[in-house]
């Protein structure tokens, strides 16, 4: 009797194997994810952590070995004085508020320099010595005499804050607009709060919708010295990108604007020998014509501030010029004739400490030796 092995297949055996085969393949492929993961996390938490240390080793080696020992006599300012001073050394320009660098060319600058001959050695030291008895001042003088071109310089050629003497080259641009027929002197401008601005002037205190000519405007920029009336001409000429590239063109590379009024900081800078040239060319057929020239002469013979050159002056002697004051400048410039028909240009800009008085008292004292001196002929 023979016996049939009798074969057959399990699907449920097979099934179940090929189930474990796919769990298994799927959980090693799980668990290679949270390797690399873990990898991931631990070589980006590396590399941050590594960075961080490397960081505050540079940091503490720069500190303790380079600054201590290499550079621990050096000291780095930290003024707005000193980065201003460090801009005009790759900077001529004030463009959108951003400084920049333009084309530069003294030798074809509309203004003309004044011709200087020799310097006043008598009243040079005569101003010098009455420095000294100011000693917490810091004086920059400008003297030049329109018969002989004898000069007078002491820190002439150094910046100081302008304040409201900024009005004078704001003056003389104004006006070459005018001839230039693009504004009149009748002009109308309303005051609005752009241009409203506190210091100086009345106009502030103004309805807004007040309207003024620019004739109106004009003389209380100057005899006022209204900051908001300063304003409202500085946007007629171009605002402070208008003006900037006028001084440039006029051969100025220190004087410059950088604020609106009032400039309190003192931003705003010029040099009393820039200040004079533009004084000296007040007489330049070919930068103003001869009634805007007038009109100039009209305008600044009229400055309500008597009490800092004009102080050291005779009654009968002449005198234009627009004055500035801020709490750390005090300064004025201007044009002196006398009885005698002589005429001297004289600008005086004191940086001083806070609203020190001693800063008129010098101006004052200076004017008067300056005026001695020509009158006595001792120059």
């Amino acid at each position: 009797m023979s016996c049939k092995v009798r074969s057959y297949e399990n699907p449920i055996y097979e099934n179940s194997h090929e189930n474990v085969y796919k769990k298994r393949v799927e959980l090693r492929k799980n668990i290679q994810k949270n390797k690399n993961k873990r990898l991931t996390f631990f070589t980006v938490f590396s590399f941050i952590l590594g960075f961080i240390l490397f960081s505050q080793f540079i940091n503490f080696y720069d500190n303790f070995f380079i600054k201590r020992i290499h550079n621990s006599t050096i000291k780095i300012p930290d003024g707005s004085s000193f980065m201003r001073s460090s801009e005009q050394y790759f900077t001529n320009d004030y463009f959108l508020g951003t400084r920049t660098l333009a084309d530069f060319n003294s030798n074809d600058a509309l203004m003309k320099k004044p011709s200087l001959s020799s310097s006043m050695p008598t009243l040079t030291n005569r101003l010098k010595n009455l420095s000294a008895q100011y000693s917490s001042l810091e004086p920059g003088i400008f003297i030049w005499d329109f018969s002989t071109g004898k000069y007078v310089d002491i820190n002439a050629d150094k910046e100081f804050p302008t304040a409201s003497i900024i009005k004078i080259p704001i003056l003389l641009q104004l006006f070459r607009k005018i001839d230039a027929n693009l504004i009149g002197l009748q002009d109308k401008m309303s005051i609005t709060d752009y241009y409203l601005t506190g210091g100086s002037g009345f106009l502030q205190y103004k309805p807004i919708g007040t309207v003024l000519s620019v004739n109106e405007l004009a003389q209380f920029m100057i005899q006022e010295s209204d900051n908001t009336a300063t304003n409202m001409l500085l946007s007629t000429i171009g605002g402070v990108d208008g003006l900037d590239r006028a001084l440039r063109n006029w051969g100025f590379n220190k004087t410059h604007l950088s604020n609106w009024l009032p400039d309190l900081e003192g931003t705003n800078v010029a040099t009393p020998k820039d200040l004079g040239t533009m004084l000296y060319n007040i007489d330049n057929s070919n930068l103003l014509s001869l009634r805007n020239r007038a009109k100039i002469v009209e305008i600044m013979s009229h400055v309500k501030n008597r009490f800092l050159i004009q102080a050291g002056l005779p009654d009968n002697a002449q005198f234009i010029h627009k004055t500035g004051d801020i709490g750390t400048m005090l300064g004025d410039a201007g044009i002196v004739l006398l009885p005698d028909g002589r005429k001297y240009i004289i600008v005086i800009m004191v940086k001083r400490p806070w609203n020190s008085y001693g800063a008129k008292q010098f101006i004052i004292d200076a004017s008067k030796a300056v005026y001695n001196s020509y009158a006595s002929n001792n120059l």
